[in-house]
């Protein structure tokens, strides 16, 4: 049936699949490629960019005028030497960070600028507009209108060049001045420091001077509330009859610290003297109290009784209990036992006279202790007057004293021309300008452009997400890819001819191929070859793939089944009608409809007359029948249908197929449309063999299919690749082709 079919099995054996971008055995590359494809997909972008920056940045480093910055660097301390405590008297802010900070706005005070300009005569300098006449000097020195306001301005344009950085963990600052002639931001510097040093003598010399007066005068004002706080108190003696009221108060004191002591002592003893005495009263056996116990002469009796009973006991074993002897000993034991109990009730009545004793003891003391209290209670009633004129007349001679002491420090300080702030470092001339440091801002530049322009490459990227290369289709639509055909330049090359050698032919070349191993068997097959939307080249496909197929020597059908927009007889150059819409209403036989264009070895039935409802058309059971009828007289039936978005003919031929192909326009249909093809195309069960990459941009994405291709065509053609780098792509070696035609 296929008299070419040992030369297929021939090609197909020579023939091993190409495995993807990022497939096993290269991952790290595959993954770089990745990134550097989206580069070079937008290498024109990302250069025009490149070098626009890079000449802003090369213009900017040259045209700037040199700037030049030099540095002193001074010490300022927290405190005075320790000679005197002048801190207290200038009332400095006790906070360390409060005086730092402040010491850094005076460093920057618009003050200190003028008497730097001033002093320097910068208004007379070029970058401050000079030079200047003599007279507008002086009007600047006599604050005339609008002369004040050139001050200002040279003031701000001073501040504007200096930078106060302090240096961190440390009492050091850094004076920065910049200017455009090197000598002047030396000169500026060390002026600015020096002058801010004169500035801080003349605050504390003010300073001092206006806490001497201050100081005098408070001194006389508190030397007279001295006396008058004097009179007083000797006036609250006399009238309280009061001479000696510090040792009375430390006499008694002494007293009532004594008798509280002496009472608690007293109080405890008592108490545990008549706990001890209830104790004993309250015994049911007072014999057995461990106070008798402890009795010398109970101990003494005892022995005595312990004895008697002895010996009774012994007589009783040998008389009867009415004998004499026994009688006597048993009175002695009664006599005994007597004894005893009498020295018992004598141990507990001299418990209850120490508990009486203590008593009287305690109520003693206590009494003591009562009279005492109001005796203290009267002095303090009469000294309440002396204590506060006391108080006063102390408090006012310790601020008398303190004032004095003050006066004296002040008056040393002012003779004194010590500062806590010293000059570390002076600024040297700089050598060279600080800015534009001309190889920095171009790298700067350089680095900048190549960053933006890189980075809009992958915001564009990441904006476009339509499928673009077969990486694209493996990653984005996870279904198998059988051949990308590559764009072409000219419209009416759309085309392949019979035994042509371009790279056109040969997509469709690896397309046949792949389509012949998706069926080992060599019975007749129907494909669909459908899109998503119109423009993406899936007639074309239709017609190449059934010339490709065709050219092997099989029998091969185009049928064109849209009805709508039919365009597969225009390219084959055939007729319109008698077509497929004719055959199926009965207006024409199969004879009739199906054409052999010319200078083609397939044949072709196109769309013929329009219907109105081709949709419908296509439900019929006579195109199954008529498909199916078909098979018996043709290798390869290429059914060339609608779009899927818009119209649904190709849902509904696809499950009478044995498989559907569909073409994806490069860079023209969004993924998810694509995907909601594929998905469409399942779920009416017919058999998706794969997509095919239409129209693809090989020259835009040279680099990537220069690798894809390289590969394909050594493989294929069973030649090794050449010797050229991938970046070349299959576009450069089209045009070496041409070039040796």
């Amino acid at each position: 049936m296929w008299p070419r079919r040992t030369v297929l099995s021939k090609e197909l054996s020579s023939v091993t699949p190409i495995p993807p971008a990022g497939s096993e055995g290269e991952p790290q590359e595959a993954h770089l490629w990745e990134y550097i494809y989206v580069v070079l997909r937008r290498r024109r972008l990302v250069l025009a960019i490149f070098l626009g920056v890079a000449a802003l940045a090369t213009l900017r480093a040259l045209l700037t005028r040199p700037v030049y910055e030099a540095s002193a660097q001074i010490l300022i301390e927290r405190d005075t030497p320790n000679v005197l405590t002048f801190k207290e008297v200038a009332q400095v802010d006790a906070a360390r960070d409060d005086y730092y900070q402040t010491q850094y706005k005076l460093l920057q005070s618009r003050a200190l600028a003028r008497r730097v300009i001033e002093s320097m005569n910068l208004l007379q300098d070029a970058e401050y507009g000079g030079p200047r006449s003599p007279e507008e000097i002086e009007a600047v020195k006599a604050a005339a209108p609008g002369a004040s306001q050139l001050m200002e301005g040279a003031i701000d344009a001073f501040l504007r060049r200096l930078r106060v950085l302090p240096v961190r963990n440390s009492r050091l600052v850094t004076v920065t001045y910049e200017s455009y002639r090197p000598d002047m931001a030396a000169a500026a510097a060390n002026r600015l420091s020096q002058l801010y040093i004169q500035q801080t003598l003349e605050f504390r010399y003010q300073t001092s001077s206006e806490a001497a007066q201050w100081l005098g005068q408070q001194i006389e004002e508190q030397k007279t509330k001295v006396e008058e706080a004097d009179r007083a108190l000797q006036k609250v003696k006399e009238q309280e009859g009061i001479v000696n009221i510090e040792e009375r108060r430390t006499l008694l004191d002494q007293k009532l610290k004594e008798l509280g002591t002496a009472l608690t002592t007293l109080r405890t003893e008592r108490l545990e003297k008549e706990a001890l005495y209830r104790q004993m009263r309250g015994a049911s056996n007072p014999e057995e109290l461990p106070e008798v116990m402890r009795n010398p002469l109970v101990q003494s009796v005892r022995i005595e009784l312990a004895s008697l009973e002895r010996a009774q006991a012994q007589l009783l074993e040998r008389y009867m209990d009415q004998h004499p002897e026994v009688v006597k000993v048993r009175n002695q034991i009664q006599e005994t036992r007597k004894k005893i109990a009498a020295e018992s009730q004598r141990v507990i009545r001299a418990a209850e006279n120490d508990y009486k004793a203590a008593a009287a003891q305690e109520a003693s003391v206590s009494s003591a202790l009562e009279a005492a209290k109001e005796e203290a209670l009267d002095l303090s009633r009469r000294s309440v007057q002396y204590d506060n004129a006391k108080r006063e007349a102390d408090a006012g001679k310790e601020v008398l004293n303190s004032l004095l002491s003050r006066h004296k420090q002040t008056d040393v300080a002012q003779e004194l021309k010590n500062s806590n702030i010293r000059i570390v470092d002076g600024a040297s001339v700089p050598r060279g300008p600080v800015r534009p440091q001309k190889t920095r801002d171009i790298a700067m530049g350089l680095a900048l452009g190549l960053f933006l322009g890189i980075g809009l490459a992958f915001f564009l990227d990441y904006l476009d997400n339509t499928i673009k290369t077969p990486e694209d289709v493996r990653k984005q639509l996870g279904a198998p890819l059988l051949a990308v055909i590559p764009e072409i330049g000219s419209p009416t090359d759309v085309v392949i001819k019979s035994g042509a050698e371009t790279p056109l032919a040969d997509g469709y070349r690896l397309l046949r191929t792949s389509l012949t191993y998706s069926w080992p068997d060599s019975s007749s097959r129907i494909l669909l070859v459908t899109s998503t939307s119109p423009g993406e080249g899936k007639t074309v496909t239709s017609v190449n793939l059934a010339l490709i197929l065709a050219s092997m020597g099989g029998k091969v059908l185009l049928i064109d089944c849209d009805l709508r927009r039919p365009q597969s007889h225009t390219l084959l150059r055939g007729k319109k009608s008698p077509g497929l819409s004719d055959l199926l209403v009965g207006k024409a036989r199969p004879s009739e409809a199906i054409q052999r264009p010319s200078g083609t070895t397939l044949s072709l039935l196109a769309a013929g007359t329009r219907a109105p409802s081709p949709a419908d058309l296509m439900t019929l059971q006579t195109m199954r029948d008529f498909l199916e009828g078909l098979r018996g007289f043709y290798d390869w039936i290429v059914l060339d249908t609608p779009p899927v978005g818009p119209v649904a003919e190709a849902l509904i031929l696809g499950p009478l197929t044995d498989g559907v192909v569909v073409v994806v326009g490069a860079e023209m249909v969004p993924r998810n449309g694509v995907r909601h093809t594929l998905e469409r195309v399942k779920e009416t069960g017919a058999r998706l063999l794969g997509v095919v990459l239409n129209r693809a941009q090989v020259e835009k994405h040279s680099y990537y299919y220069g690798r894809y291709y390289g590969h394909y065509y050594g493989r294929y053609y069973g030649s090794p690749p050449a010797q050229t780098a991938p970046a070349r792509g299959k576009v450069a070696n089209i045009r070496e082709k041409r070039n040796a035609r």
